[in-house]
């Protein structure tokens, strides 16, 4: 049965005045069963968009109580995605400062002429230093390791180290000797 436009009209103007009625008390229902008058709000909004599917199908007599289990099933549903998605631990970003994770081309080329400074360096160690100093920075080797590795004593090892190390800051500086 279709609804002439006199009918659909009157029909508009009963639900309007429904949802006028019903709006503040759902609402202050809807205040005790979500997190903020936000959230209420927007169960609010969507509770009477769902009741717009029924307006038709179903008697004014029947909207209050459609209205209410709407709303309560809305408000379920909107508690159980935020608790799987942990909204409640969820961090704005809005205020944080955001780093990139690439650096700027300067950046990149500073660190390539480092490192080709340092490799010019190391390469220019005697040859003991420079195979004690690699196996201690570049293999991870221990003094002993490298001791026995070496046919040195470990004392020797140290004085490798130690000249390697010297060397190495005078030609390319404290901080990225210490690195390698």
């Amino acid at each position: 049965m279709s609804l002439t436009v006199p009918e659909a009209a009157a029909d508009a103007s009963v639900f309007d005045a429904f949802v006028r009625e019903h709006r503040r008390p759902l609402l202050q229902f809807l205040r005790s069963r979500t997190a903020t008058e936000q959230d209420a709000e927007d169960v609010l909004q969507e509770s009477l968009a769902r009741l717009l599917r029924y307006r038709d199908r179903e008697s004014p007599d029947a909207w209050r109580a459609l209205l209410y289990r709407i709303a309560a099933n809305v408000a379920h549903d909107q508690y159980r995605a935020a608790t799987s998605r942990r909204s409640s631990e969820h961090v704005p970003l809005d205020d944080l400062p955001l780093v990139a994770d690439e650096h700027t081309p300067e950046q990149r080329a500073a660190y390539d002429q480092q490192v080709a400074r340092l490799s010019e360096a190391i390469l220019s160690l005697p040859p003991k230093c420079q195979r004690v100093y690699l196996l201690k920075r570049a293999h991870g080797l221990s003094r002993d390791q490298i001791a026995a590795r070496c046919g040195i004593s470990v004392k020797m090892v140290e004085k490798h180290i130690a000249t390697a190390m010297a060397l190495l800051r005078r030609k390319v500086g404290d901080s990225f000797a210490d690195t390698f």
